[in-house]
């Protein structure tokens, strides 16, 4: 028997109540460990960046690949910044100011092409990508490729789902009920590309979209999977996180 599908019909009130009471269980929890998200991030390229070569993944949008300029003041023997966009002019400005030996490179995380193009680095440092992507422990194996040391990523989390560990909520499609609850919480919901606002099915929009919403647990154990142990967790916002971790050699034989 064929059965055609149907479109979830979801009560909106109901919804968004269960929603917003699963959402405030990370507010109540960050109260007690709040962190200032740069000022930690700061630390992390102080303590890491020292004599080490040190790629950004991902550093363009946003922030016009300030972390790698902040590595570079720190001491590190090489930075490069890995980006699918295109060198923004507030970046080349930073750069011919600073007089900064920052290496850019265009590159798609998760394609063979790139980790043979960029080889592997001491450190990789990779924030606000993970959730953009479709393939979320694809893109970790191919930070493993490209991690010596240590990987420091971070991402927008979930809160954890009350009896089931390593939960991920996958957004597209997800009626906007249940969108707009998260897409509010995180701040701004009309930045949040296919969570407050549609789906965006353009090639930009593909790389914009939010597609997973990552409990802590699942962000473990999806680490693990792709061969990283993790030794530092640092929850830096209601639903950030931002973690060190190692490679390790777990597939033998």
């Amino acid at each position: 028997m064929c059965v055609r599908p149907q479109p979830a019909r979801l009560r909106s009130p109901a919804v968004e109540l269960a929603i917003r009471a699963w959402l405030s269980v990370a507010y109540r929890r960050w109260s007690r460990k709040r962190l200032d998200v740069w000022d930690s991030r700061r630390g992390l390229i102080r303590r890491f960046a020292p004599g080490r070569t040190f790629l950004d993944f991902g550093g363009m949008w946003s922030v016009a690949g300030e972390v790698g300029f902040l590595a570079e003041a720190a001491g590190a023997s090489r930075v490069m910044l890995a980006d699918v966009m295109d060198p923004t002019e507030e970046f080349e400005t930073k750069r011919r100011e600073r007089e900064s030996a920052i290496e850019y490179t265009h590159a798609e995380l998760g394609t063979p092409a790139t980790t043979e193009g960029l080889g592997a680095f001491d450190v990789v440092w990779c924030t606000g990508v993970l959730y953009h992507t479709p393939d979320p422990i694809g893109q970790l194996m191919h930070l493993r490729q490209l991690t010596r040391e240590y990987l420091v990523l971070g991402s927008v989390i979930a809160p954890e789902v009350p009896g089931l560990p390593q939960a991920c909520v996958f957004y597209p499609q997800l009626p906007e009920p249940a969108r707009m609850p998260v897409a509010r919480a995180l701040g701004a919901p009309e930045t949040r590309v296919g969570l407050g606002t549609p789906f965006d099915y353009s090639p930009v929009g593909w790389f914009a979209n939010y597609w997973w919403g990552i409990t802590p647990s699942a962000l473990r154990a999806m680490l693990v999977t792709a061969s990283f142990e993790v030794v530092e967790e640092y929850r830096v916002a209601p639903f950030m996180m931002d973690v060190v971790a190692r490679p390790v050699n777990r597939r033998s034989g």
